[in-house]
């Protein structure tokens, strides 16, 4: 209980995110990044309000269709989802959406309103805990995790418990990261520091025992079927082998690591609370460095970098838009966003640039190609 007060207190003073059970909810904010099908962009904007936006042909504006929930609707003007930390999951003509203080809700894709649970009520009464991640999407089956250390199975069709899912499986601390499902295995990690393997099939351990570090473990992200990024406050990154749990790579990094990775082939980036920013060869085992660690010049990162056409996209706390050669780590140019709250939701690389979502709900594109950064205009949006 004492380390996990030490370490509740360090973390709400660097992101003001609510920490596992033993510790009471403070202004949650939300993070969630953009996600685009098509032409239309979804945007968590303020108290995790999600929008369904147009994107205009050039990309360079967009139009709100709905948002959820509506305060101009009677039964969801008392709706306070509070925020949002995973994207929505767009399946079934629905997007699944999992809100920090309001339980999880299937929107209809075309109109935004819920259809399960019903209009107007939340299922956050049948959570123990708080959602600080997202859904994981499997077998039909929605997946996520709680502060509270529950991990929750429900069928995407009706929100039910799925079967063999009837109770949550229950950890010894706070699951933040969103589960990640691969094939018929499902990876939580949890903030004392543990990454499980669980079979969906039968919930049973699908290593021998989970692998432990010494540090929490607040985000989790495959790289592909056979491996996953594991980064831990300990400052320490993992690559894992997904099949059997044995740590292919353990890179110190300078500071805390909270995000997610860029890949490409197999150039790995991230970033840290320290603002470094950091290039990996994962051919080998242990990875190498492609370049030394290079700086945002002192901004924390949590949002994770995107990468195009061999131009690293970094989008700082600060926040400041980073443009680096990926090749080489040297940087191109620094762009700063003034005003617009920071940046911890991960970008969202497309249509030859970088979108990129802040805190206050505003959206900016970043171009790669001449190595500025505009705001995109939306219209329409509901707050």
């Amino acid at each position: 209980m004492t380390r996990l007060r030490t370490l509740a207190a360090a973390l709400l003073a660097v992101v003001a995110l609510p920490l596992a059970a033993c510790v009471s909810v403070t202004n949650p904010e939300g993070w969630a990044p953009p996600v685009l099908d098509g032409d239309s962009l979804y945007l968590t904007t303020d108290h995790g309000h999600l929008s369904r936006t147009t994107l205009a042909p050039d990309g360079r504006a967009a139009t709100a269709t709905w948002t959820f929930p509506d305060k101009d609707l009677k039964d969801e003007k008392d709706l306070r989802p509070n925020a949002a930390y995973g994207p929505p999951v767009l399946a079934d003509g629905r997007a699944y959406y999992a809100t920090f203080e309001a339980g999880v809700f299937a929107l209809n894709a075309e109109t935004g309103r819920s259809e399960w649970p019903e209009p107007g009520k939340t299922n956050a009464g049948a959570i123990t805990g708080n959602i600080a991640g997202g859904l994981a999407y499997a077998n039909g089956i929605l997946f996520f995790g709680t502060t509270e250390g529950r991990l929750y199975g429900w069928n995407a069709s009706n929100g039910a418990p799925a079967q063999g899912w009837e109770t949550p499986l229950v950890f010894d601390s706070g699951i933040w990261a969103t589960p990640v499902a691969i094939g018929g295995t499902l990876y939580v990690a949890t903030m004392n520091g543990e990454l499980h393997a669980i079979s969906i099939a039968d919930r049973s351990p699908a290593w021998p025992q989970p692998l432990e570090v010494s540090g929490a473990i607040p985000d989790l992200t495959a790289l592909d079927e056979t491996r996953l990024f594991v980064p831990s406050i300990n400052r320490h990154v993992y690559i894992v082998d997904a099949r059997s749990g044995q740590v292919l790579t353990d890179y110190r990094a300078r500071d805390w690591v909270w995000t997610a990775p860029a890949l490409d082939g197999s150039r790995l980036y991230f970033g840290d609370f320290g603002g470094h920013i950091y290039g990996l060869d994962i051919s080998t085992s242990p990875a190498t460095e492609l370049w030394p660690p290079a700086s945002t010049e002192g901004h924390r990162v949590k949002a994770a970098p995107a990468i195009v056409d061999d131009v690293l996209v970094i989008a700082d706390r600060g926040p400041v838009v980073t443009f680096l050669d990926a090749n080489t780590g040297q940087v191109l140019n620094r762009v700063p966003i003034d005003g617009a709250g920071t940046i911890r939701a991960n970008p969202l690389a497309a249509r030859d640039g970088v979108y990129l979502l802040t805190t206050k709900g505003r959206l900016f594109f970043a171009n790669p190609a001449n190595r500025q950064v505009i705001e995109i205009p939306v219209s329409g949006v509901k707050r």
